[in-house]
């Protein structure tokens, strides 16, 4: 019974680990200069990211930003390159795409 009861706990601790989100946070996530990051990092990828409607332009747009932001951490970024910001939806939605990027310590500012 013993037995069994540790397996369980240590199979609950290894999927754990394995479920949690990436330690990067997406005020981490720097805007990288294209011409450095292109050059001197790994792409990871792209990202979007929406806002909801309402609020003014630049709320739109920061909400916009701040989305592609945090899926860009999720993915365990360093550094994001925006590529195009938009609010000229339909119902004013915020909507932008980046590359997401990671770089070491020395590169990507």
């Amino acid at each position: 019974m013993r037995v069994l009861l540790a397996s369980m706990f240590a199979a609950t601790i290894v999927l754990t680990g394995c479920a949690s989100s990436p330690s990067s946070s997406p005020q981490k996530v720097l805007d990288g200069d294209p011409a450095i990051v292109n050059r001197d990092c790994k792409l990871l990828g792209s990202v979007s990211g929406r806002s909801m409607f309402g609020g003014g332009e630049a709320a739109r747009m920061d909400g916009a930003m701040a989305d592609a932001r945090s899926k860009a951490a999720g993915m365990g970024a360093t550094h994001i390159v925006f590529l195009t910001l938009d609010n000229s939806g339909m119902f004013n939605t915020g909507y932008a795409t980046a590359r997401a990027y990671r770089c070491d310590a020395r590169t990507g500012s």
